[in-house]
């Protein structure tokens, strides 16, 4: 990355890529995926998903940093049969002698923008991936390897996938908090919170 860049790729949340990467577009297009950054609709699970994420998953990996460990599918958009946000999610799990500047300078050269780093909030740093701004298609979750939050993640989606019953549940919940909070995007994810917290431990 030249020196113009690397003053880009400050850690300052951003609304638009540096760049974006053709072979990530053409790995995205098409694949149904993509809502407006703050709404919440959901959308019929799409086998798509699944094959976009395994093409992102062989573009990153072609020049990931010696920091990350693993590149996973994560949320309900990995759990086939279950409505969902049409939006990606996956984590990137990364070895405590990572190098975190090499980590965001790879991601904003694929085209993710920043959107800010963990805290008491939430436990990961994320990253966002739009072809069109404000039309979100990936959410990157940054985040130690193995650690607690990591399993958490990979628990719940086993599980979903797993439990036909507590699938439908889950879904029958989102629905019924999308019909009441298309623009609250925070009351959405704080309805689902008990529910996901009961059943992510292993």
């Amino acid at each position: 990355m030249n020196t113009e860049r690397r003053e880009a790729a400050s850690r300052i949340r951003a609304d638009k890529p540096l760049q974006l990467n053709p072979k990530l577009v053409d790995a995205l297009a098409g694949k149904e995926l993509g809502l407006h950054r703050g709404e919440v609709r959901l959308a019929n699970h799409s086998p798509q998903w699944e094959q976009a994420f395994t093409q992102l998953q062989q573009i990153l990996h072609g020049d990931m940093p010696a920091g990350v460990k693993a590149i996973e599918h994560i949320g309900s958009t990995a759990v086939p049969g279950l409505k969902t946000k049409p939006i990606l999610d996956i984590i990137i799990g990364t070895v405590p002698e990572a190098n975190s500047e090499e980590l965001h300078c790879w991601l904003l050269e694929h085209g993710f923008i920043y959107r800010g780093e963990a805290g008491n909030l939430r436990p990961d740093t994320m990253y966002g991936f739009e072809i069109q701004t404000n039309i979100r298609l990936i959410n990157v979750h940054l985040i130690a390897y193995g650690q607690t939050e990591w399993s958490y993640y990979l628990n719940f989606r086993n599980h979903l996938r797993a439990n036909p019953e507590d699938r439908a549940a889950y879904q029958q919940l989102k629905e019924r908090l999308a019909a009441r909070q298309l623009q609250d995007r925070r009351g959405y994810l704080d309805g689902k919170a008990k529910f996901i917290i009961q059943r992510r431990k292993a």
